[in-house]
C-alpha cells in the first residue's frame, strides 16, 4: 500500500508539471535544474504531509509556497496568473477529498472516524488523488496558453476570491455547528453571497462579449458586401478607361473614313459606339457619388428580389457626413427594408426612399411593407433572421450614427408598413 502511495504521489507531481507546461512558457533552465526543483518540491510537500502531524491549513500553506516557488523558478508569466494556478490546484485538491468523503458516507462508510487506521488513510489519499487526476485532465482540455493575457483588476479579484472562498466554505462544512464555530458558518454564508455576486457580474460580462462578437460579425459581413460592391465599381471604371483609350483609335478610323468619303462606315461605327455606351439606367442621379453608389447598388439587390424601388431625392453633391457613416446608414436601412419586403407578395414589394436637404440638415425617410408581426423588446426591434445574435444590430448601428451627429430617429409600423424617419443636423457644407 505504501509503494502504491509513493507511485501516486510521483504521478501527482508529473500531472502538476503537465499543468505548468500547458499554462506557461518554460524559462531557459537545463534538464538537471528542472529535475532538481521538482524533486525538491516532491520531497518537501510529501515529508511535511506524511511525516509531521501538521494542521491541514499549514500543509496547504506549505504546498502553496513551495509550488509557487517552482513556478517562479522554472516558468515565465505574471505573478497573478501563477497565484491563480496555485489556488486552483489547492481548491480541486480539497474538493477531491470532500467528494471521496461524501461518496464514502453515501456508501455507509464513515471515513472521517476511520482515519486513525493507516491503511484506510492511505486508501483515502489514493482515491482522492484519482479523483484529482480526473479533474486535472478535464481542466487541461480547456486550458490554453496565452502569452499576452492581461487580467483586469476586477477579474483578478474574482479569480482570487472565488477559489479562496470555496476553500473556506469546504472547510466550514466539516466544522461542528457550535457557538465556538458560528463565526465560520457566518463567514461561509457571506462568501457564498460574494461568489453569487461575481457570478452575476460574469453573466453581464458574457452578455456584453456576446453582443460585441455579434456586432463584429455583422460589421465584417457588411465590409465583405461593400468589398464586392467596390469590385463592381472598379470593373465599371476599368471599362470606362478602356473605352476612353479606344476612342483615340476610333477618331483615327473616322478621320480615315472621312478622307475616303466612306460615310456609311462612319454611320456603322457611330451605331456601335451608341450600343457600347448604352448602360443600365441608374435610379440615383444626385451627383453625390457616395450616395448614388450605395443607393444604386442596394436598388440592384432589391430588384433581384423583385422589389420595386422608388426614389425622391434632392441632395448636394458634397456633405459633411463621412462616406463610412453614409454607407452604414443607408446600407442598413436598405438591408432591413429588403429583408422585410422580400417576404410579402410580389405585387406588393416596394421600397420608397425620400432624401432631402433642408438648410444644412439631411432628412431621410424610408418605408416598406412587411408581413406578420414584428418582434420587439421594449422599444427595440429584434431580428427575424435565423441568427438570434444579430438582434436589431442594423437599427442599433443606425442609431449610433444618428447619435454621433446629434440627430433624431422616428419609427412606426402602422398598417403593415415599416417607416423610419431620420434627421441629421449640420450635414451640409
Amino acid at each position: 500500500m505504501t509503494i502504491a502511495l509513493i507511485l501516486v504521489e510521483i504521478f501527482t507531481v508529473i500531472m502538476q508539471r503537465n499543468v505548468c507546461e500547458k499554462a506557461f512558457d518554460r524559462k531557459p533552465a537545463g534538464t538537471a535544474v528542472q529535475v532538481m526543483v521538482w524533486a525538491a518540491f516532491y520531497i518537501i510537500s510529501n515529508v511535511t504531509t506524511y511525516f509531521f502531524e501538521l494542521p491541514s491549513w499549514l500543509n496547504m500553506v506549505i504546498f502553496s509556497v513551495t509550488f509557487f516557488g517552482v513556478l517562479t523558478w522554472l516558468y515565465e508569466g505574471s505573478i497573478r496568473i501563477k497565484l491563480v494556478l496555485v489556488l486552483f490546484l489547492c481548491l480541486i485538491g480539497m474538493l477531491s477529498e470532500v467528494m471521496v468523503c461524501f461518496i464514502g458516507i453515501l456508501c455507509g462508510i464513515d471515513i472521517i472516524h476511520m482515519m486513525g487506521n493507516t491503511e484506510v488513510a492511505i486508501m483515502y489519499t489514493i482515491l482522492s488523488k484519482l479523483v484529482w487526476f480526473v479533474e486535472i485532465k478535464i481542466a487541461l482540455l480547456f486550458l490554453k496558453k496565452n502569452k499576452n493575457i492581461v487580467i483586469r483588476n476586477m477579474d483578478w479579484l474574482e479569480v482570487f476570491i472565488v477559489p479562496v472562498s470555496s476553500i473556506f466554505i469546504v472547510m466550514a462544512i466539516f466544522v461542528p455547528l457550535t457557538d465556538e464555530y458560528v463565526w465560520a458558518k457566518l463567514i461561509a454564508s457571506i462568501l457564498i453571497l460574494i461568489v453569487n455576486l461575481f457570478t452575476f457580474y460574469n453573466y453581464n460580462e458574457l452578455q456584453e462579449k456576446a453582443l460585441y462578437q455579434a456586432e463584429r460579425q455583422f460589421l465584417t459581413q457588411q465590409v465583405e458586401n461593400y468589398a464586392v460592391q467596390l469590385q463592381e465599381m472598379s470593373k465599371t471604371w476599368q471599362q470606362a478607361r478602356e473605352y476612353r483609350h479606344d476612342m483615340k483609335q476610333r477618331y483615327l478610323l473616322i478621320e480615315s473614313y472621312l478622307n475616303r468619303n466612306e460615310y456609311e462606315k462612319i454611320r456603322e461605327l457611330y451605331q456601335q459606339s451608341v450600343e457600347t455606351l448604352t448602360e443600365e439606367d441608374n435610379l440615383a442621379k444626385t451627383g453625390n457619388v457616395s450616395f448614388d453608389t450605395i443607393v444604386n447598388y442596394k436598388a440592384a439587390v432589391a430588384q433581384k428580389n423583385h422589389i420595386n424601388v422608388k426614389l425622391d431625392t434632392m441632395i448636394p453633391y458634397d456633405m459633411k457626413l463621412e462616406d463610412v457613416d453614409l454607407y452604414s446608414l443607408l446600407g442598413n436601412l436598405f438591408d432591413n427594408a429588403i429583408e422585410a419586403a422580400s417576404k410579402v407578395d410580389i405585387e406588393e414589394r416596394e421600397i420608397k426612399l425620400l432624401a432631402k436637404m433642408s438648410g444644412n440638415n439631411l432628412y431621410l425617410e424610408m418605408e416598406n411593407p412587411y408581413t406578420g408581426n414584428l418582434r420587439k423588446q421594449g422599444q427595440n426591434y429584434l431580428t427575424t433572421k435565423g441568427d438570434k445574435n444579430e438582434h436589431g444590430l442594423g437599427l442599433r448601428i443606425v442609431e449610433n450614427i444618428i447619435n454621433r451627429h446629434s440627430g433624431q430617429m422616428i419609427i412606426d409600423d402602422k398598417e403593415n408598413y415599416f417607416r423610419i424617419k431620420v434627421l441629421l443636423y449640420n450635414i451640409g457644407k
